[in-house]
């Protein structure tokens, strides 16, 4: 088994946006959408709000950063502070389902040939691909490369839906697909729930995702109808909050806690890994502990990040992984592409 892990470097290929220049390209976006009657959707307004607040930041994370920062002075601030909180957490949401709207319109856009390739020439069954990626145009390529399957490939189950997936993909910081189902679904009236399940529940899918996917006609079991507006399931924070906040309480901790431990779980085992357009940035401290502590000492390493390569390198030699090694080809879609010298993968 060869474990991936992937970061937007690989990703780029295919018209999506690197974390440094994602900010202020999202407002760009929002800026000009409109609704199907032609007026202004509530996304320019959004755009602006923030652009008054903290200028064009460049960096998504730094964007949210800011953002979760005035939320957060504001909970016990003074009255201009709390309003300007309450605005910034209603706008804040339009900002996530901004950036869904926009990776879908790039999708449509845009091919993902490198990611085509690697889906049918490179990946194998039994491998595990860790992805901190939010884009679902490579879920589509191992789908239609024989190598996904929906019900099982994600590292959770989805009932009913096609299973036993040749290879397992996981999604640390989520993805664009994955909508949280808040309560069950159940949006008014009284309800009881089990804490354990509420902990435990996974995201549901809507049916335009899976057509993306290759999948007609088919529906979330847990998620029949289908429309509702929930949120949606990605991180793009720095400082990520592996939860979501509700009256209840938290929910979804055991959601992300299980799919965090397949990935070390993965790591530990292989004795191959490959780092693909991921840069390990020092604030994401939790996927760099992943990254560097669970692999065993004598693993095949081999790094291909663009100009974050020799750095990477250098953390796993630091961290005691000494077989670490940068790739020939240290862009992704490069890399991909030494399959015509027969060399893929390769130092």
């Amino acid at each position: 088994m060869t474990v991936y892990v992937l970061g937007a470097g690989a990703s780029h290929h295919a018209g999506y946006p690197l974390c440094g220049s994602m900010g202020s390209q999202l407002f760009d976006w929002m800026r000009n959408r409109v609704d199907a009657q032609g007026f202004e959707s509530r996304y320019p307004p959004a755009a602006r709000f923030f652009e008054e607040q903290f200028g064009r930041v460049k960096n998504i994370e730094d964007l949210f950063t800011e953002i979760q920062k005035v939320i957060a002075d504001g909970e016990h601030g003074t009255p201009d502070q709390q309003t300007l909180r309450t605005v910034a957490a209603n706008e804040q949401s339009a900002l996530v389902n901004a950036i869904r709207g926009w990776f879908t319109e790039i999708r449509e856009r845009h091919s993902a040939e490198a990611y085509a390739r690697f889906a049918r020439e490179i990946v194998a069954p039994g491998d595990c691909i860790i992805t901190f990626n939010y884009d679902v145009s490579l879920d589509r390529e191992l789908k239609l490369a024989g190598r996904f399957e929906v019900g099982d490939g994600y590292g959770f189950r989805i009932e009913k839906l096609p299973a036993k997936s040749a290879t397992r993909l996981l999604k640390l910081h989520g993805s664009t697909s994955w909508l949280a189902l808040m309560f069950g679904g159940i949006t008014s009236g009284p309800f009881q729930f089990e804490l354990g399940n509420v902990l435990g529940r996974r995201p549901v899918i809507g049916k335009d995702e899976f057509a993306f996917l290759g999948y007609s006609n088919v529906a979330d079991p847990a998620f029949p109808r289908g429309g509702a507006a929930l949120p949606v399931m990605i991180l793009p924070t720095r400082s990520k909050e592996f939860f979501f906040a509700a009256n209840s309480g938290v929910e979804y901790v055991e959601f992300w806690g299980n799919l965090w431990q397949q990935a070390a779980e993965a790591l530990r085992i292989t004795d191959r890994i490959v780092i693909c357009g991921y840069s390990m940035p020092r604030a994401d401290q939790r996927a760099r502990e992943l990254l560097l502590a669970s692999p065993k000492k004598d693993a095949e390493i081999l790094v291909a990040s663009g100009a974050d390569t020799q750095r990477i390198v250098l953390d796993y030699h630091e961290s005691g992984k000494l077989r670490a090694i940068a790739a020939e080809e240290i862009y992704f879609e490069k890399w991909v592409g030494n399959l015509d010298k027969g060399t893929a993968g390769a130092a």
